[in-house]
């Protein structure tokens, strides 16, 4: 799944959490879901693609030995600490992450051996990245930019368009949560700048 997409799915999930428990959504929440929902990638691809580290780019983060234990952490620190919603909308979306990524293989390009990869240490994908980050990226890119020009991408493509615009409208009947925090930040920046 493409990063806009697990920030869609993970905001979902945290949105629809939020109004089932009657908590608010701050700016930090908002912060914790969208760095949640890119964690395993950050790890993983990078560690993978660019140092050989892990096997895969999908492995490490992504296991679910290793996920489920660290977004319990994450959400035990939080609480301790008094920001459990900062906690938990980094869970949701860190957890978010692994069923929309196998969804997405299996679904819209039949590699339902996908779930092999979220075993990690028990097995992982045979995916090698002998052209560095940056040529993984692009192949990448390159294979989904010529997937979308074909006809049986209609229905990803209405896919992509439901998922971003429900998040999206969440979002706004959340009260655009983060809109607030980017704004003090921004004018911090600018005092700081004009010192």
């Amino acid at each position: 799944m493409w990063p806009w997409e697990h920030l869609a799915v993970g905001y979902i999930a945290v949105s629809m959490w939020a109004r089932a428990t009657n908590r608010p959504l701050d700016g930090f929440a908002v912060i914790a879901v969208a760095f949640g929902t890119q964690f395993p990638d950050l790890i993983d691809k990078p560690l993978a693609w660019s140092f050989n580290v892990f096997p895969s780019g999908i492995s490490v983060a992504h296991s679910l030995f290793v996920s489920i234990p660290v977004a319990l952490l994450v959400v035990l620190v939080s609480r301790r600490y008094g920001v459990a919603t900062v906690g938990v909308a980094f869970a949701l979306g860190y957890l978010s992450h692994i069923p929309a990524d196998l969804f997405y293989s299996g679904f819209f390009f039949g590699n339902y051996g996908a779930l092999d990869s979220f075993l990690w240490p028990l097995s992982h994908s045979g995916e090698t990245a002998t052209n560095g980050f940056f040529g993984q990226v692009w192949y990448y890119l390159s294979r989904f930019l010529y997937y979308v020009q074909r006809p049986e991408a209609i229905a990803y493509l209405l896919f992509e368009l439901v998922l971003m615009g429900s998040a999206f409208l969440l979002w706004l009947t959340d009260g655009k949560p983060g809109i607030e925090l980017l704004k003090r930040s921004l004018t911090e920046i600018r005092r700081s700048a004009s010192r």
